[in-house]
Order: C-alpha cells, then sequence, then structure tokens
C-alpha cells in the first residue's frame, strides 16, 4: 500500500470543479474526510490548496497590471478583495504546510526515540506521549513502515501495538548472547559493534544519501524522510 497516494486524485477534484462545480466539492470533502488521521496528507492538502490560490490569483494579476498599462480604468478595491482573498489565503496555507511538515518530522523523530530507544510499541502509550489521536499514531507508524524507519515491523491492529519480526527495540544498542551453563542460561552481553555511515536510499525518488549513525534528515529532492538503518 502506498501511504503517498491520497484518497481522490487532485487531477480528478480539478476536473470536477472545471466540468461540474458540485461534483468538485463533493469530491474535496470526501478526501478531506479520508485524509483526517492521516499526518503527511494533511501536509500535502494544505500545499494544494496554497499552490491552487495562488494560480487563481496569476490571471487577476495580469488583468490588472494589463489595464494599469493601457491606462484603463481600474476598480482598485477589487484587487484589493482579490488579495485579501486570494492572495494572503494562499501563502498562508503554503506557510501552514511548511509548519506541519516540519512538526510531522520532528514527531517522526520523536516516534523513532520512543520505540527504538525506550522501547515503548504500545500505539495508545504512544498517542498520549505525543499528544495525537491513536488513529493518527497508526498511520503515522504504518508510514514509518513504508518508508523504511521501522523495518521488518507491522501494526497489529488487535494489540494496538508495533511489533517487530526479527528484531526487537534497543537490540541494535545491546547484543546479548546466551551459553549454557550445567542446567542454567547465563546471559553474557558481548561490546556492540562500531556502527558505520550507510548509503540510504530514499522511498520517495529514489536517490541516495549518506547517513551517520543514529542520523535522520530529509532528503534534499522531495521531502520525504531518510532515517539511518537500525539493522541490516
Amino acid at each position: 500500500m502506498n501511504y503517498d497516494r491520497p484518497a481522490i486524485s487532485g487531477v480528478a477534484i480539478a476536473l470536477g470543479f472545471i466540468f461540474f462545480f458540485p461534483i468538485g466539492i463533493v469530491l474535496l470533502a470526501i478526501r478531506l474526510w479520508k485524509h483526517r488521521d492521516l499526518s503527511y496528507q494533511k501536509v500535502i492538502d494544505w500545499k494544494n490548496a496554497g499552490t491552487t490560490f495562488l494560480i487563481i490569483f496569476i490571471p487577476f494579476l495580469i488583468s490588472f497590471l494589463s489595464h494599469l498599462a493601457a491606462g484603463s480604468d481600474i476598480q482598485y478595491w477589487v484587487m484589493v478583495w482579490v488579495v485579501l482573498l486570494d492572495l494572503i489565503p494562499g501563502i498562508y496555507m503554503l506557510w501552514k504546510s511548511g509548519q506541519r511538515r516540519k512538526q510531522l518530522f520532528a514527531r517522526y523523530d520523536h516516534y523513532r526515540h520512543l520505540v527504538l530507544v525506550q522501547g515503548v510499541t504500545s500505539v495508545q502509550a504512544l498517542a498520549e506521549t505525543t499528544n495525537q489521536r491513536p488513529a493518527v499514531v497508526v498511520n503515522d507508524l504504518q508510514r514509518m513502515i513504508y518508508l523504511g524507519v521501522f523495518q521488518d515491523a507491522f501494526i497489529d491492529m488487535y494489540s494496538m501495538s508495533i511489533v517487530f519480526n526479527q528484531w526487537a527495540p534497543g537490540a541494535s544498542m545491546v547484543n546479548v548472547n546466551v551459553s549454557v551453563n550445567g542446567d542454567s542460561f547465563v546471559p553474557q552481553q558481548s561490546r556492540p559493534q562500531p556502527q558505520m555511515p550507510k548509503t540510504v536510499e530514499c522511498p520517495g525518488c529514489g536517490s541516495s544519501a549518506l547517513l551517520q549513525p543514529g542520523e535522520n534528515k530529509t532528503c534534499p529532492y522531495c521531502d520525504s524522510p531518510l532515517a539511518y538503518p537500525q539493522h541490516g
């Protein structure tokens, strides 16, 4: 499943607005409803809305400048209303998208620390810690799994927790060997191997980036989150 794919394509919504206005409204409402628990899609929705407002503003600006150059009578109050109702909201939406993106990536880092370092795997505990609804946390974790931040993991909807198939949180920090001494098992802690820089492939655009141990950053080309692999 592609967690970066919107519930309804923006092209379909645009065609709905162009050919039959009410259909566009309905499709947009359905998309916003389906994205209510999808943090990343909300970021994209804010960005798309802001971009749309700015695109709509361009013809008004061109018309205004053309009339101004031709010396025609200009109703300046019309342009004032266009700026107030179109340009300013568009700029605000783009700013809001950027803020939401920063908050989301910061939350991803928080999830990663809670799960991999502190060993918190309960969705409810993560929701309480991050002040998010459990449905939002589930979708955030599923996207992080999809992006490869949590490898060999899945969300167990029965226990409402993140489960690792072949690796447990903290396993990359301490290696424990078990030896048999008579009838008892004696755990022996071995020295962790030093971690080296690794090249990570961006799941969004396929570009490569070199990450230091424990480093997190965003892809310079598509802004997808990149995380240093915990194993493998």
